[in-house]
This record gives structure tokens, C-alpha cells and sequence, in this order.
């Protein structure tokens, strides 16, 4: 039987929810976002996270900022609390835009987005309530 595993989220001055992770080893904060397609991290934190190409770029589309250049990552571990998954791929983005946003609403910049692919993958829930993601 799988354990339930509860990650405490934080709600951000900009009303966005956040949670704090590893990946690769190293401490990250993550948006949630179940709007974004994908998951991603931001393309300058790639080498601080470890993160090895998969491919060729492509373009991708991002909200109000037309097509950006992407690429997926390898497979990955990443730490939520005490669960754990080691098969998961990001897409890097240069997030700069959705830094500067948070910054300008006196908010503190993210490392990377959850997207829907992990709450799909992963099945999870989102307590807004008690401010949990339920693994």
C-alpha cells in the first residue's frame, strides 16, 4: 500500500502557492500552477540543479510572452517531502519573466513551475484549505 505523503504549501504575497523541494539534491521553490502544461525550471538554474539535455530545443509557448526556446531535461529526482520521485523530466524555460513579475508585486522569485503533467502523473491533491499538496 502506497504511504500518503503531505507537502505544506506557502501562499505567496502575489496569492500563488509555493513549496519547497530538492532537486537533484539541492533545495528549490516551486510555483504551482495545474494551468501550465508542464513542469519546468528556470534554464539559468540549470547547472546549480544538475540537469542534463534531452535533445534538441524547440519552441514552446508561454502565457503573454509568445514562443520561447525549450528544452527537456533527463530524467531527474525530485524530493517532496517524503516522497520521491527519480523518473521526472522539466522542461528548462528561461523563467525571467515570471521572476520579474513576482519581484515588481514584492514577491521572491521561483526556480521552477509544477505543472499539470506532475499532478496528473502523480495523482495529487491540492488542499487549498489547509495550504497541502496530498501525494
Amino acid at each position: 500500500m502506497k504511504k500518503i505523503t503531505f507537502v505544506r504549501l506557502k501562499l505567496s504575497k502575489t496569492n500563488h502557492l509555493l513549496c519547497k523541494a530538492r532537486l537533484n539534491g539541492t533545495a528549490a521553490v516551486l510555483l504551482i500552477d495545474t494551468g501550465a502544461s508542464s513542469s519546468c525550471i528556470h534554464s539559468a538554474l540549470q547547472e546549480q540543479f544538475n540537469l542534463e539535455i534531452n535533445g534538441k530545443s524547440f519552441d514552446a509557448a508561454g502565457a503573454g510572452e509568445g514562443k520561447m526556446k525549450a528544452t527537456q531535461t533527463k530524467k531527474c529526482a525530485l524530493h517532496l517531502g517524503r516522497h520521491r520521485m527519480e523518473d521526472l523530466a522539466f522542461i528548462l524555460l528561461d523563467l525571467t519573466h515570471v521572476n520579474q513579475t513576482l519581484l515588481t508585486q514584492g514577491a521572491h522569485p521561483v526556480d521552477g513551475i509544477l505543472g499539470a503533467d506532475f499532478f496528473i502523473q502523480n495523482k495529487v491533491v491540492i488542499d487549498y484549505g489547509k495550504r497541502k499538496l496530498i501525494l
